[in-house]
């Protein structure tokens, strides 16, 4: 994809049609006028869409969803998109023009109308052209906030896989995407930039080295022992579908039984987890501030467990004396180790 011409406006080149859609801007109503000018254009019969989408192929170089693939190919990817859309919700850059579809080998699949430039934030992204219908079909489902039962069943069940794909577990269970593209397809192996090589099927893949949470898995009582000579108590968590969810807790916090549920916090609403996932800065709270009343402890300090740029999970130490600077540095190396 030649990054040097994604500042290219379409106005400058059909400006004819660009003319033609102001002039006629009075005439829409306020739901329209919502829309991108891009957008008005196309479905407006302004500028035609194919003569939009050789300029944006021969100038940027990237893919495109053919014609043929309609509603019923898409469905495919309707969890794998909310999936997407949550993992990437704190860009605020989403639109019904530029959305998150899909992840696969550690590649974000981006759908748009055009490009955009803060796309750049995002490592190992891949842009793929998408017609003003396809995109509707996704930012249906993904801006409409009223998902059904059986759709957060179906989104948690698969989300674990899709996490488990980025993280490198060779298990994952959704075959390589097989949408059909013009001009060029992705190569999973070119650091997100559009090809004209063919995609490359899931058992030609090298396996992945090993997972951080396998890693996490396998030095766990290690990792414990280094955190017990900080804390209390030590828990691992793992962001499951916007949440906090235990993922492995110390030895004595296991033989109280402690209840994990007490460990869950919703990523979207205001928490001392929230601040950190969003900035992926460790923060040392009190107890109270997390809501819990757990034992003697007083203070808890919480260290970002990053993949990428990603933040995946977090590693909690829990005091009831205070807390020091050494304490925060621990848990990062500690983070740091399994990343």
């Amino acid at each position: 994809m030649d990054y040097l011409k994604t500042n290219l406006k379409w106005e400058d080149f059909f400006i004819q049609e660009s003319v033609e859609l102001e002039e006629k801007m009075p005439t829409f109503d306020m739901d329209a006028l919502s829309k991108s000018k891009l957008r008005l254009a196309i479905e407006n019969k302004i500028l035609d869409w194919k003569k939009y989408e050789q300029w944006v192929l021969d100038n940027l170089g990237c893919s495109s969803l053919k014609p043929s693939v309609n509603d019923s190919i898409l469905k495919n990817f309707t969890i794998n998109s909310k999936q997407a859309f949550d993992i990437y919700s704190n860009y605020d850059f989403w639109s019904e023009d530029l959305l998150p579809i899909f992840i696969w080998e550690n590649q974000l699949i981006v759908f748009g109308l055009q490009y955009n430039e803060k796309l750049v934030t995002i490592d190992n992204h891949i842009f793929i052209l998408a017609s003003p219908e396809a995109l509707t079909y996704f930012a249906n489902i993904l801006f409409n906030d009223k998902a059904t039962d059986n759709e957060l069943n179906e989104m948690e069940k698969s989300l674990s896989r899709t996490l488990s794909r980025i993280e490198g577990i060779d298990s994952f269970e959704i075959k390589p995407p097989s949408l059909d593209f013009k001009s060029a397809t992705f190569d999973p192996s070119n650091s997100g930039t559009a090809t004209n090589a063919k995609v490359i099927p899931i058992q030609q893949q090298p396996k992945d080295e090993v997972t951080i949470w396998e890693f996490i898995t396998e030095r766990h009582e290690e990792y414990s022992f280094e955190a017990k000579k900080h804390f209390s108590a030590y828990v691992v968590l793992k962001v499951d579908y916007n949440k906090t969810k235990v993922f492995k807790m110390d030895a004595d916090l296991e033989k109280l039984n402690v209840n994990e549920k007490v460990f869950e916090y919703s990523l979207t609403e205001p928490n001392p987890f929230q601040n950190v996932y969003q900035t992926g800065v460790s923060e040392s709270f009190s107890v109270s501030q997390l809501g819990l009343d757990l034992m003697n402890f007083k203070y808890a300090c919480i260290t970002a467990l990053k993949r990428s740029d990603k933040v995946v999970g977090f590693l909690v130490g829990f005091k009831d004396n205070n807390l020091s600077e050494n304490d925060q540095v621990l848990l990062e190396d500690l983070a740091k180790e399994s990343a």
